[in-house]
């Protein structure tokens, strides 16, 4: 059984080594190949294209990555060509990977879309989806529910961050700082955080396509005075369970800081480049949130700080509040996890992959 991975950010490289590693419990002799990062190809992947660093926002940073993402994307479908066809597992990523299920398809593959790009939108989903898909498993019940009205099939197992989230919780103390994972979050949101830190305990959670050596290299530059942080590689969980707060870069930490029940602020900095290209757009005028929790629920439940909003006097006084009295956040919490089903989304993923390739 050949099952072929594309996994365009580092989210979904933690998804695909999840579901890598349970298909190898399943089945040993399973042939994984793919798109990836560090995660995957750990989990014993054949790698074509090492994805780590192609996450974008905007176009500015699109087109710096643009060019890689299509030779990784034409290097990698040439396999689908080659060989027995298997079952093509594109997750998010919608630029490549509905591309790259079209080819597939061509090839004979069937596809399964695990986490079909803007599935967190509860009035529409994206058109293409349905048809170049054989399956679809999806990290909420009302995305299945529009896809399938679009002729899909759709499944909704739970989200599937439920079943990555094994830290145990205990005592909390300190800060953890989620910067991000992409080059230009790190750089633009770091020198903020380090003026708004005072003398309590901090713990970085590095993102899996960076490594704590060179994220450290960085903060030292920023905050000499602060060598004694600590840089924690692979347990994202972990760090948020043992945090009284965090300060999160956007993005899918916001949620993981949520089910980690830890009180959050979300900051998001980008470069004047990045800034004026988002105002000559009018990208700023139509968001209303950018956190996934606020999103989720459709209102304010963690504070966001944008650009100039993000100061180091806010970011700090924010911190100080929820670490007196974060019980408004964390009630909202507990709505937001009922929402996101059961764990055993991997699990179950997996078995339908199985069926897929045996049909």
């Amino acid at each position: 059984m050949r099952v072929f991975f594309s996994a365009g950010e580092a989210s979904g490289d933690a998804y695909a080594t999840a579901l890598a590693l349970r298909l190898r419990e399943l089945d040993p002799e399973v042939a994984i190949e793919g798109v990836g990062g560090v995660g995957l190809k750990s989990a014993g992947a054949k790698l074509y294209a090492d994805s780590s660093h192609w996450g974008a926002i905007g176009i500015t940073q699109a087109v710096k990555i643009g060019f890689k993402v299509l030779f990784g994307m034409k290097r990698a479908s040439r396999q689908f060509g080659l060989g027995e066809p298997g079952v093509f597992v594109p997750i998010d990523f919608g630029f490549a990977n509905i591309r790259m299920s079209r080819m597939a398809r061509a090839k004979g593959w069937k596809v399964l879309y695990f986490i079909p790009p803007r599935s967190w939108g509860k009035t529409h989903q994206g058109k293409d989806v349905p048809g170049i898909s054989d399956e679809i498993v999806t990290p909420f019940f009302w995305s299945a529910e529009i896809l399938n009205k679009m002729g899909a099939k759709a499944h909704w197992f739970g989200h599937p961050m439920l079943d990555l989230a094994m830290a145990t919780q205990g005592e909390r103390k300190g800060i953890a700082v989620l910067p991000g994972s992409r080059g230009h979050e790190i750089h633009a949101n770091l020198p903020v955080i380090a003026k708004a830190l005072t003398n309590e305990p901090v713990e970085f959670a590095v993102a899996p396509n960076w490594n704590s050596a060179r994220l450290k290299a960085i903060w030292v530059k920023i905050a000499p005075e602060r060598r004694g942080d600590k840089f924690t590689e692979g347990d994202v969980f972990g760090v948020l369970a043992r945090a009284e707060a965090a300060i999160v870069c956007s993005g899918s930490a916001t949620l993981q800081a949520a089910i980690m029940d830890c009180p959050q602020v979300v900051i998001y900095r980008v470069s004047k480049v990045m800034e004026f290209e988002a105002r000559a757009t009018g990208i700023l005028g139509k968001i209303k949130f950018i956190s996934l929790p606020n999103i989720f629920l459709d209102r304010k439940v963690v504070r966001e700080l944008i650009q100039h909003d993000a100061t180091p006097e806010a970011i700090s006084q924010i911190i100080s509040d929820l670490r007196s009295d974060s019980t408004q956040q964390r009630t909202d919490y507990e709505e937001l996890r009922k929402m996101l089903g059961e764990p055993g989304a991997i699990n179950k993923t997996c078995d339908l992959i199985i069926a897929l390739a045996q049909s």
